[in-house]
């Protein structure tokens, strides 16, 4: 199985070579994929990996570039007022581009503001607590933070991700008190998370297993629909009576409004092309990463029900930035 550590972290961060755009009179240039996410945390190193094999088959650079700064909500604005000839993309959880407008002022509408490319891939999450938490399994920690009178503190690497909503679900699905963190990345979480600053988070394998072999975190449950070939031991949340309904995990590409058609299907068969790549399957499979594809047509009707769900449940959970 392959194993990201720190060490193939960095690696990955400093193993592109970057890509041009697809119109017939450009055959130069850089194509940019915009992460609304910290550098090292989920997206940021799978878009890495897309990158890479997207600039061995058009034979141009490909960059990742991090924007974290509100949210998310700073990429999808550069991306929405960038150029629409396929040289920026958006790659993000559909989740967070359908939420932010609910959450916070924006100046874009997830809808009309973004031509949809591809969808790349599911997500799981690993329901993580610091190595000398009180709990062992799922049900104790949702008992301890149910007669704590304070809850539970819970790290959320990403706003208006996947991660953070099911949190706040699994929360008050449990009338669970609980104390949002946000942080800009998944290493200065994990930082809190192995000094007990933080009582549980719930990340992805990458950002997990650099921590698992020194057992300096505790994996309690993972919020798959199956329990994952990569853990086999470690129980579903279903498994354990929670998280029936849950924010959706999927992740996404999306091009500037007014993006040509001709180059939004291009994108899309790149796209598709480098999801059949068996390295880049390989390591996102190992990594807790399943890869999904969608046609533009699919994935725009995907974020307007993303949109139609999520608004709702932003008003319900009462949640904001914080």
């Amino acid at each position: 199985m392959l194993q990201f550590g720190a060490r193939a972290l960095i690696a990955l961060a400093g193993m592109l070579c970057l890509v041009p755009p697809l119109s017939a009179q450009q055959n130069t240039g850089v194509i940019t994929l915009v992460v609304g996410n910290a550098a090292g945390g989920i997206v940021d190193v799978t878009s890495r990996l897309y990158a890479d094999v997207l600039s061995r088959n058009l034979g141009r650079s490909v960059v990742v570039e991090n924007r974290p700064a509100g949210g998310g909500a700073a990429a999808a604005m550069g991306v929405k007022t960038s150029t629409p000839d396929g040289r920026t993309l958006l790659v993000y959880p559909g989740t967070q581009l359908a939420s932010l407008p609910a959450l916070q002022q924006v100046a874009y509408d997830p809808v009309k503001d973004f031509e949809p490319v591809a969808m790349l891939f599911d997500l799981l999450n690993f329901v993580a607590v610091p190595p000398d938490s009180p709990a062992n399994t799922l049900p104790q920690l949702l008992d301890y933070g149910k007669k704590n009178p304070k809850g539970l503190t819970v790290g959320s690497a990403g706003f208006g991700s996947p991660a953070h909503f099911n949190s706040v679900i699994l929360s008050l699905d449990n009338a669970m008190p609980i104390t949002m963190v946000q942080y800009r990345g998944s290493f200065p979480m994990m930082a809190d998370m192995v000094t007990s600053r933080i009582d549980l988070a719930m990340i992805s394998y990458i950002v997990a297993q650099p921590f698992i072999p020194e057992r300096k975190i505790k994996i309690l449950a993972q919020d798959g629909a199956t329990r994952w070939s990569g853990m086999p031991g470690v129980s579903t949340m279903l498994e354990y009576g929670q998280l029936k309904k849950k924010a959706s995990g999927w992740f996404a590409v999306s091009a500037p409004a007014g993006t040509p058609k001709a180059i939004v299907d291009r994108l899309n068969n790149e796209f598709f092309k480098a999801s059949q790549d068996p390295q880049l399957a390989a390591r996102l499979q190992e990594s807790g990463v399943l890869t999904k594809t969608t046609t533009p047509e699919e994935l725009r009707e995907l974020i307007k029900t993303e949109v139609e769900i999520v608004g709702p449940l932003v008003k319900s959970l009462g949640m904001a930035p914080n």
